[in-house]
């Protein structure tokens, strides 16, 4: 069916464009909710009222999008993840997570559609970001992804404790070998020497 939009309609379009969707679509939503109306003759000399609507609509989502953009810049966010022991990921970080992440902090004005990935993060981390709020109107943030086990008990970074003691203690025994040969072995050299004469003399 073809219509002309009333109003803007995600992902279709803005007022005054000239759209084809499905009939179904058109009776069930577009139509009754007064978002569009059907191409005609009359709707057409609508068009000039229509498309003065739309471009005060664009000015308006600029001007709220920069000013989002403002307040959220540097906003740091935290998402929590089943993880390995070795802090991998079972899964993976999505768009959706980290938008919730944006709602439970108070962002809800941040839409979904801002939040993009080149792809899924599936690795516990710091990392920087940026929201897609409207063109090109950017707004940097950082995630942090936590590791959790299945308790929801945060992972920690492992540190391999062992490995490090025996770097240290191979050191000390160095040390230790030096001070013996300077101060133990020459105290009972003299020892022996002192001990000999009674020997002889007796």
């Amino acid at each position: 069916m073809n219509l002309i939009l009333l109003e803007t309609v995600e992902g279709l379009g803005r007022p005054g464009d000239q759209v084809r969707v499905k009939d179904g679509f058109a009776r069930n939503f577009l139509l009754p909710g007064r978002k569009a109306v059907r191409n005609t003759p009359d709707a057409l000399r609508m068009l000039g009222r229509l498309h003065r609507k739309a471009e005060e609509e664009e000015r308006e989502l600029i001007a709220s999008m920069e000013d989002l953009a403002a307040k959220v810049k540097g906003v740091e966010l935290e998402v929590r993840a089943r993880a390995t022991e070795e802090r991998h990921l079972f899964g993976s970080v999505t768009e959706k997570d980290i938008h919730t992440s944006l709602v439970e902090a108070g962002w809800d004005a941040v839409p979904l559609r801002a939040v993009r990935l080149t792809q899924h993060i599936k690795e516990a981390g710091e990392f920087e970001l940026e929201l897609h709020l409207h063109g090109d109107i950017l707004a940097p943030y950082k995630l942090t992804v936590v590791p959790v086990d299945l308790d929801g008990e945060v992972i920690e970074e492992f540190v391999d404790e062992e490995h490090d003691d025996a770097e240290g203690d191979e050191g000390d025994e160095g040390g230790d070998s030096d001070d013996t040969s300077a101060e133990g072995d020459a105290p009972a050299a003299s020892e022996a020497a002192a001990v000999a004469p009674e020997s002889a003399s007796g």
